[in-house]
């Protein structure tokens, strides 16, 4: 395996844990400051759900960079439906109500773990070389 995937892994992994610890940090005072009678557990199921999907969506993107370059974007197309797919399925089967008072508690940290996960796949699309292909 080439060792810039495992760089790039453990680089990836560092950042989305460190972006998502700091974000749940200022969520969670934030929310319990503002409300401390309202339960935390739409908040804390979707941090737990987003980071882990994205850790494990795009982990695999990262390590089939190499035999899957031309496929990368796409791949990240359909992960991101996927995910939502996902998420929203457990919400509605686990009985959370997602209403405009909670929005943000979805929100923030889906738009955090997207937007760690453009930044890596981009990296990898720009270091690709097309043209050594052909």
């Amino acid at each position: 395996m080439n060792p810039l995937i495992l760089k790039d892994l453990f680089r990836f992994s560092i950042l989305l844990f460190l972006t998502a610890g700091v974000s749940y940090g200022l969520h969670y005072v934030i929310f319990t400051h503002l409300y401390p009678d309202r339960p935390l557990d739409l908040l804390n199921f979707a941090y737990k759900f987003n980071v882990g999907i994205t850790l494990l969506f795009t982990s695999t993107i990262i390590l089939a960079s190499e035999h899957l370059k031309e496929q990368l974007g796409f791949i990240f197309l359909v992960s991101g439906m996927v995910k939502l797919g996902i998420f929203f399925y457990l919400i509605k089967t686990s009985g959370f109500v997602l209403d405009k008072s909670v929005f943000l508690h979805f929100f923030v940290p889906y738009a955090l773990c997207i937007i760690v996960e453009i930044i890596y796949i981009s990296k990898i699309l720009n270091r690709t070389n097309f043209s050594k292909d052909k």
